[in-house]
């Protein structure tokens, strides 16, 4: 702030630069008349690759977003039905005979009159 009014103080608020009378009138006739004369370019516009594409990417997206839902649900029921059967979440090769005996609920004697059969 004090240098603001030292500023004002020395050198006034008048601006020492004045623009001359009528100079903004007839400026814009002026400057086309300095700049060159060229002709004018045609340029033709094509559209762009992705308006062009874009009902093929629409169309791939909801067919694969449809699929993948598809897929994941009938990827869980392929789950829920395994897990019922083998009881566990390990697969049916990784369960040993005591274990699937238990879920049977049959015991040791039951397994030696079936087998006694054969």
């Amino acid at each position: 702030m004090k240098e603001e009014n030292y500023l004002k103080q020395a050198y006034g608020t008048e601006t020492p630069f004045k623009v001359p009378e009528g100079y903004f009138d007839d400026f814009a006739t002026r400057m086309m008349e300095m700049l060159p004369e060229q002709e004018a370019k045609v340029v033709e516009m094509k559209p762009s690759v992705w308006l062009r594409w874009r009902p093929y990417v629409a169309a791939a997206s909801i067919c694969a977003v449809i699929c993948g839902s598809a897929l994941f649900y009938f990827g869980q029921q392929n789950t829920e039905q395994t897990t019922a059967y083998s009881g566990m979440n390990t697969p049916a090769t990784e369960i040993s005979m005591e274990q699937a005996a238990d879920y049977v609920m049959i015991d040791n004697d039951d397994i030696y009159n079936y087998l006694a059969d054969y």
